[in-house]
């Protein structure tokens, strides 16, 4: 039910964003698409935390969706993000482990312009991630699901390539805690550098 709630209280920040932006008559609105791969500091997350598990695949492939709004006349924007973050691998004497990371973003950006349809962007905002942990360790198996508010912040590039068009590459980073029953939760650092498209309307 509280899961509900969060995700119900995001859905209505983007609505209120979409509503702003239907009454503007310039192209101010956007949403983009990104594909990359994201990196996470210690792979396994709390499935590592158990002993159990030895090696952990730290990459994956990692996608996420932009939707924002950027004030008329200024390079400041708001935005709702969705990130898959993938899939974190981790394999040990009799034991393994999958973590598959997600979140969802409420945040701003700050969009500025360089000139020759280069531009850049600077994010930051909360982000509200949910850890779900496949787990075989020796006895014991199961899943487990860990939710959890955490900052995030990213810096990308653009370049226009057609009116209303960019290209962008992009890193960001934000944290994930992720819990195994019976162990101590932990939390992860993961960065994901993508490229995509953005398309303003």
């Amino acid at each position: 039910m509280r899961n509900w709630k969060v995700k119900k209280t995001l859905i209505t920040g983007a609505i209120a964003l979409i509503s702003l932006a239907s009454g503007s008559a310039f192209a101010q609105s956007y949403v983009g698409v990104n594909v990359g791969a994201s990196h996470a500091d210690h792979g396994c997350g709390a499935s590592e935390a158990t002993g159990a598990i030895s090696s952990c695949d730290k990459n994956d492939f990692a996608w996420k969706l932009t939707g924002g709004y950027q004030l008329p006349g200024t390079p400041f924007a708001g935005e709702l993000t969705y990130f898959d973050l993938g899939k974190f691998k981790g394999s040990g004497t009799g034991a393994s482990s999958n973590a598959k990371d997600s979140y969802w973003g409420l945040g701003g950006a700050y969009r500025p312009v360089f000139g020759g349809g280069w531009g850049g962007v600077a994010r930051v905002g909360a982000a509200y991630g949910t850890s779900k942990v496949d787990y075989s360790l020796a006895t014991i198996a199961g899943e487990q699901s860990k939710n959890g508010w955490h900052p995030y912040y990213g810096l990308g590039v653009n370049y226009e390539i057609a009116k209303n068009v960019k290209i962008e590459a992009d890193w960001d980073n934000t944290r994930i805690t992720s819990q195994v029953p019976s162990y101590s939760s932990s939390t992860n650092v993961i960065n994901t550098y993508s490229i995509g498209a953005t398309f303003g309307f």
